[in-house]
């Protein structure tokens, strides 16, 4: 993991209202700005928190943690406007960032949450060590995991996610959060080279539904915000993933293999009001 400059801050607030891409959503939850995981197509490099770097630094060498989240989530709790919220944690950032180990905001925004449930939670990561907080999140009716996981390959995943934790180790933490009594989703988002068929039987028996993306609907400007990435991908043999429509073959095996009812596609599963406000009596019999 590489070293990156901590600029720790206190937030004014904490929930930031949304729309667009994630329009389900009420809110956007992050405790942190910036993030580690240095993923090369990662959509966030081009979008405000890194226009407002600390000292103009690239985007997953400096990480900002808000040490007043908690606090800040439980005063929203206190004055009544936590219990109607959607909630999508996090759009910008990764919650389990390896610093979360330390300084736990996302475990201590859990926390009110868990005294407080919300009309719904999506923590959006890429890391096992939510595995953690399976304990609070199994007391959050609305919770929802959704774990990144957008190749089976490892030797893309390294090449295109350096920093992140393994393929392994994250559909092993799905198994144990669901184990938990936690809904989970896999984030194939956005899906990249590999054997679409293995990975869809390593997901379908550790997760609830999978959420497909590619780069041209994922990154909300038909792929120009991609368009690094992609040359990436044609850079390692790979163009034929690098065009519009490449996905769609995937997502029939996806759907082949864990039904049409468990596989969602882009801005409309990531959205779907059903699954965000209703908890885990919508888990589907598998």
């Amino acid at each position: 993991m590489s070293r990156v400059r901590l600029f720790v801050r206190d937030a004014r607030s904490i929930l930031t209202p949304t729309g667009g891409y994630l329009s389900g959503f009420s809110h956007t939850l992050q405790p942190y700005s910036g993030c580690e995981f240095a993923c090369a197509y990662c959509y966030v490099r081009q979008m405000a928190p890194q226009r407002t770097a600390p000292e103009g630094l690239a985007w997953s060498t400096w990480l900002a943690p808000k040490r007043n989240a908690p606090e800040l989530l439980a005063r929203e709790a206190e004055r009544g406007r936590l219990g109607p919220a959607r909630i999508f944690c996090s759009s910008v950032t990764d919650p389990y960032t390896p610093l979360e180990r330390r300084l736990g905001l996302t475990r201590g925004c859990l926390e009110v949450m868990a005294r407080c449930p919300p009309a719904a939670l999506v923590l959006q990561t890429r890391s096992p060590l939510v595995v953690r907080d399976a304990e609070l999140l199994a007391r959050i009716p609305s919770a929802l995991v959704s774990m990144t996981v957008a190749t089976g390959d490892e030797a893309v995943r390294r090449a295109l996610e350096p920093n992140a934790p393994g393929t392994g180790l994250r559909i092993e933490a799905l198994g144990r959060l669901r184990e938990a009594g936690v809904r989970t989703q896999a984030a194939v988002a956005p899906l990249l080279p590999g054997d679409p068929r293995q990975l869809a039987r390593r997901l379908a028996p550790v997760v609830d539904r999978v959420v497909v993306d590619d780069f041209f609907l994922g990154d909300g400007a038909g792929g120009r915000r991609s368009r690094a990435a992609l040359e990436r991908l044609r850079s390692l043999g790979f163009g034929d993933w690098a065009e519009p429509g490449y996905a769609e073959e995937s997502i029939a095996i996806f759907r082949e293999e864990l039904t049409p009812e468990r596989v969602v596609v882009s801005q409309a599963g990531f959205n779907d009001l059903e699954w965000l406000t209703h908890g885990q009596d919508l888990r589907r019999d598998q």
